[in-house]
């Protein structure tokens, strides 16, 4: 089924997997963000919004590129890789703040 639909739709079937899958790590990174603000008591929540945000972003697309490709167009491996930066990131810049 997933021949047919690949091979009628072309290359707009992949575009649109790769959209959704950067809409996921935009919204995996604000999210972790945030939730790491709350945790960290801080007072300040853009900058931990943006930089869970970037690590989402950088650990997405390192997934994404160099991961096992999708077969079903979810990209499980690069929202799991997202969001594992995102907090790895998060992690890094808290314990560099407390120093």
């Amino acid at each position: 089924m997933l021949a047919i639909l690949t091979s009628y739709h072309g290359s707009s079937f992949r575009q649109q997997e790769e959209t959704m899958a950067f809409l996921v790590w935009i919204v995996l990174g604000l999210t972790s963000g945030f939730v790491g603000s709350q945790l960290a008591k801080s007072r300040r929540v853009l900058p931990d919004v943006l930089i869970g945000l970037a690590g989402s972003l950088a650990g997405g697309w390192l997934s994404y590129v160099y991961g096992p490709p999708s077969e079903i167009g979810l990209n499980l491996g690069s929202y799991y890789g997202a969001m594992t930066a995102s907090l790895a990131v998060l992690l890094i810049y808290y314990a560099l703040k407390r120093i």
